[in-house]
């Protein structure tokens, strides 16, 4: 079985910059939690820490896609299924979602819909029942 092709990670020296940018990992940290002073140590690394969770992320997800098909390119729909299969990635379930066709959303929009309008009769009539 062939191994799946991986780009040799891009080295670095360790006092390099980040991939991803301090600006705006600051924005999203001030914009997510509650803090108040967000220190350039702290900064870098939850910026090296992302970075690193995204390099795992994609390598599992792609990993998993090349045991399913060799040769496979890495898409979204390959990453949705490693959370939608994975326990310690559940917290991306929101975030990652499986992709779904606009006529099974709209589906589903109906189905909601029309369960929740069956809530409203089923209270509405215990309502009345009471007086």
């Amino acid at each position: 079985m062939m191994e799946p092709k991986t780009q040799p990670p891009v080295e670095r020296p360790p006092s390099a910059e980040t991939f991803l940018p301090l600006s705006r990992v600051r924005t999203i940290m001030k914009s997510s939690m509650d803090t108040g002073l967000i220190t350039n140590e702290v900064l870098f690394l939850m910026t090296k820490c992302t970075e690193l969770f995204v390099r795992h992320l994609a390598g599992a997800a792609y990993t998993e896609a090349f045991r399913q098909q060799p040769g496979e390119t890495l898409k979204y729909e390959h990453l949705s299924q490693l959370v939608n299969k994975s326990k310690n990635l559940e917290f991306l379930l929101q975030i990652v979602p499986e992709k779904i066709r606009v006529h099974e959303f709209k589906e589903m929009l109906r189905l909601n819909r029309s369960a929740g309008s069956d809530d409203d009769d089923e209270s509405e009539s215990g309502s009345e029942s009471d007086e």
